[in-house]
């Protein structure tokens, strides 16, 4: 696929997609989910494309949920749980909005363009906005301080995760996510603690743009919440939860939900999966979901053979900052999977 992807993305896409065969294409998967982290705060000027590449445009975003209103029945998320509890039909067509992580861009910039599009989301956060301050999600700011400066014996210092045998230099990304997935197998005290030390050896981020980094707090969650928007639970703190020991992923996904529900007044039935992907997550993961309570969790993937089909791996389409509209109709509609089903056959 990867060798005619830039193919599809810029040719056959665009020629289905304006010929309208996607909009009558259908989806055999039921109600489709498409998943945002966040928009690009107009004040944030100078960023990484590494980091940002999850946030999109506030243009393409409009433009976006344009499209679904034309195209599919944007369901409620109290709808969607209905339909998970009781068993309820949805519309043909039906779509979810969701979208992870709960940054501040989602109040004060996310939010007008559904409000002015009358489109409802589910906003999945995690427990650190249920405190006076959200702070930044860690990994961003490990990411941030690491540009500053090396971790040097700070790094070394962290528990081996089971791949980290191989301990050679690789390109300034890999080199992050080895140190990201090292540190979450540390309790989130832990980690905290070794935050700490990370930030005085590197020095502090420049935060210019808040609205970028930081995460919400509780009163900025109530905000979200007031609006008529939906709140899940994503964890406490937000880690790779595969390298967690049992009893920290339990905690990590349980205690999210009581946290939230304490400060919301309110049942948090749905529940999405840090980073959500095969290397990050597995079967313990979706049982430990279920214990907890919640209705059901999705993943940040729209196909996973490695994980039994539930409601409790639930796909989602993971929109991006190089996502065209005619690409995210492609993976809407069913088109994208099929292809790569006849492709591997």
């Amino acid at each position: 696929m990867k060798f005619v992807s830039p193919l599809l993305k810029h040719a056959v896409y665009p020629a289905l997609h304006h010929a309208g065969y996607f909009s009558r294409a259908h989806s055999t998967r039921g109600c489709a989910v498409v998943n945002y982290h966040g928009v690009v705060p107009a004040d944030h000027l100078e960023g990484e494309r590494f980091l940002d590449g999850n946030l999109v445009s506030s243009a393409s975003f409009r433009k976006q949920l344009q499209y679904f209103k034309d195209h599919y029945r944007i369901v409620h998320p109290e709808d969607f749980r209905a339909a998970m509890e009781q068993g309820t039909s949805l519309p043909r067509r039906s779509i979810l909005i969701t979208c992870d992580d709960g940054l501040l861009n989602t109040l004060t910039d996310m939010l007008p363009i559904l409000r002015s599009e009358s489109v409802p989301c589910l906003f999945f956060v995690t427990a650190q906005s249920c405190g006076e301050d959200g702070g930044m999600l860690w990994y961003e700011e490990l990411y941030r301080l690491m540009r500053n400066q090396p971790l040097g014996e700070l790094g070394s210092a962290l528990p081996l995760d089971d791949a980290a045998h191989d301990e050679a230099a690789g390109n300034f990304q890999s080199d992050w996510w080895r140190i990201v997935t090292r540190a979450s197998r540390l309790d989130a005290t832990a980690r905290a603690e070794w935050m700490t030390l990370v930030r005085s050896r590197c020095g502090a981020v420049a935060v210019v743009s808040s609205k970028r980094w930081n995460l919400l707090n509780v009163s900025e969650l109530k905000q979200l919440s007031a609006a008529g928007m939906t709140i899940g639970a994503h964890t406490r703190t937000h880690p790779v939860l595969a390298q967690c020991t049992e009893r920290e992923a339990e905690h990590e996904i349980r205690l999210s939900k009581l946290e939230l529900e304490r400060v919301l007044g309110r049942e948090v039935w749905a529940f999405a999966y840090p980073f959500g992907n095969p290397a990050t997550m597995g079967e313990r993961e979706l049982r430990l979901a279920e214990a907890a309570g919640f209705t059901c969790a999705f993943l940040n993937v729209e196909h996973w053979a490695g994980v039994r089909s539930s409601a409790f791996a639930l796909p989602r389409t993971h929109v991006t900052a190089d996502t065209t509209l005619p690409e995210l109709s492609a993976h809407l509609s069913g088109f994208h999977s099929r292809l790569q089903r006849a492709m591997r056959a």
